[in-house]
């Protein structure tokens, strides 16, 4: 077995035993026997048991990304309603995500505590600063999708959403309320796309130029001049030259 290959392993095998014994009981013996390899294995791939706890909190997180990204998002006109309706399908898909591996958010909040006592309030968590980054790209992205911009930074806007994240997971592991979670994605949606408006139309495209001003203007892509409408058969008529005044004639 290749080196990621056991990694993953060993990982999976990992969000399990926390899962179901909390960090405490994720030492390195109760791991490689949950996953039937030897002890040496884990130092192998990992070096060390607080690598391999790492290891798992960046698994979950991409794990929860993926969900997302696979939530097939609706289509439909550019604007905040359409920015709501993918709020809405991507925690939805998370909610799905949760109520499918409730034991994979468990171990993820177990690791959370691990790693703030580890952190001993030395500033952001790395797990944090991870979670707010992909928040603002996810966010960032379903803009774009949408034809909106942020009313505000973005960044901001991000850690709203980890917050609302945070308390749905929370609140449905407590009480198991799928139905009242949904509600609760539909009211934060709403929230979230208040927060932006849709995004300046592009310059509009110059008025086509027609008339006297097409005979007198160049082609610029071909670089000849275009030529001006037909002419009587006699010719154009010259305009009027007045006389130049005679210095001598009195004044008027």
């Amino acid at each position: 077995m290749s080196i990621e290959d056991r990694r993953r392993q060993l990982v999976a095998a990992a969000v399990r035993v926390v899962a179901r014994d909390g960090v405490a009981g994720a030492s390195t013996r109760a791991v490689t026997a949950e996953a039937g390899i030897p002890l040496g294995s884990l130092h192998y791939a990992f070096g060390s048991r607080e690598a391999l706890l790492d290891a798992v909190l960046a698994h979950t997180l991409e794990g929860e990304l993926k969900a997302i990204e696979r939530a097939g998002f609706p289509t439909g006109a550019p604007g905040t309603d359409l920015l709501r309706a993918h709020v809405v399908t991507g925690l939805g898909r998370y909610l799905d995500l949760l109520c499918a591996e409730p034991s994979r958010e468990t171990a993820l909040l177990d690791l959370f505590l691990w790693s703030m006592r580890r952190s001993d309030g030395r500033g952001t968590l790395p797990l944090y600063r991870t979670y707010y980054a992909m928040a603002a790209d996810v966010l960032t992205d379903a803009a774009t999708s949408c034809g909106c911009t942020w009313t505000l930074p973005v960044e901001q806007v991000a850690r709203l959403l980890v917050v609302t994240v945070d308390g749905l997971t929370t609140t449905w592991l407590a009480d198991g309320d799928t139905l009242a979670a949904r509600t609760t994605i539909e009211l934060h949606a709403r929230m979230l796309a208040s927060l932006a408006t849709p995004a300046a139309p592009q310059e509009a495209a110059a008025e086509p130029v027609t008339g006297e001003r097409a005979a007198a203007e160049p082609d610029v892509a071909s670089g000849t001049v275009v030529p001006g409408p037909p002419v009587d058969v006699d010719g154009p008529v010259a305009p009027a030259v007045p006389a130049p005044e005679d210095p001598a004639a009195p004044a008027v």
